[in-house]
Parts: structure tokens; C-alpha cells; sequence
């Protein structure tokens, strides 16, 4: 197996097992505001269950994606184009990084102290989206053509 497909498919599984951390966190309210959901939202239920179950939803898309790149399931609908916008939506997450790290290093002045959940958690997103990225990228050509395998 070409070791793009392998990075399609570890992006899938990744966006995937998002999906079922999110759903778990969403039906805990202190765990959703310590990953960083905002108090408004942890105070009331319903929105909290809303907005994490559509949260885990985008997640679970994101994991059927890669798989669909690496041909692990049926082609998706604008495969090549939904790959990029989901290596660019985690890249684009990830990259809150730099400030992050501006602020730990204490490069940048802070109001409060930055959480290191909230680094490790913008580093995830960024290893993701490479990972999304580098797969669609090197598997570009086959993309057009993939099939359930």
C-alpha cells in the first residue's frame, strides 16, 4: 500500500475518533469548557448537545473523506475538492499555534495564562491537516479514479 493511501486513511481514522471524543465530551458539560467550548454555551444543554453533535458530525464526514480518498469506502462527491478544504480547515486551525507559542515562550503578552490543552490541541489540528494534506497531495492522480477496494 503507497504511503499516501496509508496518510488518507490515518487522516480518516483521525477525524473519525474526533468525532467520538466530541460526542463524548459534548454530554459533560465540565469536560466541553475544559477543552474549550465557551461558558455561555456548557450552561445551556441544549445548545451544548446541539452544537457538539453537529461538531462530531463535520468530524465524522471529515474521517468518511479520508477514507474515501485512500478507497477504503465508495468514492465520496467531490472527493479531490472536499479533501482540500478539509487539509485546509485543520491547517488552518493548527496554525493558532504560532501565537500560542508566542504566548508560552512569553514572546507575546497574555492576559492570563494559555492552557497547554489549548497548544496541544492546536498541535493536533495541525498534524492532522498535514497529514490530510500530504495524503491528497501524493495520491492526487488516483483520487479521480478511486473505487471501493
Amino acid at each position: 500500500m503507497s504511503i499516501y493511501k496509508r496518510l488518507l486513511v490515518l487522516a480518516g481514522i483521525s477525524g473519525l475518533l474526533l468525532a467520538v471524543f466530541q460526542v463524548v465530551i459534548t454530554f459533560n458539560p465540565a469536560w466541553s469548557l475544559y477543552f474549550g467550548a465557551p461558558k455561555n454555551i456548557t450552561d445551556n444543554h441544549p445548545l451544548l448537545f446541539t452544537t457538539g453533535v453537529i461538531a462530531a458530525l463535520f468530524f465524522a464526514i471529515f474521517g468518511l473523506y479520508g477514507l474515501s480518498g485512500a478507497g477504503v469506502i465508495r468514492r465520496l462527491p467531490l472527493l479531490r475538492l472536499g479533501l482540500c478544504a478539509i487539509s485546509a480547515i485543520f491547517i488552518l486551525r493548527g496554525l493558532v499555534i504560532v501565537p500560542q507559542l508566542l504566548i508560552v515562550t512569553g514572546l507575546r503578552p497574555a492576559m492570563e495564562p494559555l492552557p497547554v490543552r489549548f497548544v496541544v490541541s492546536s498541535f493536533i489540528s495541525l498534524t492532522i491537516g498535514v497529514i490530510y494534506l500530504v495524503g491528497t497531495a501524493g495520491w492526487w492522480k488516483n483520487l479521480y479514479r478511486v473505487k471501493h477496494i
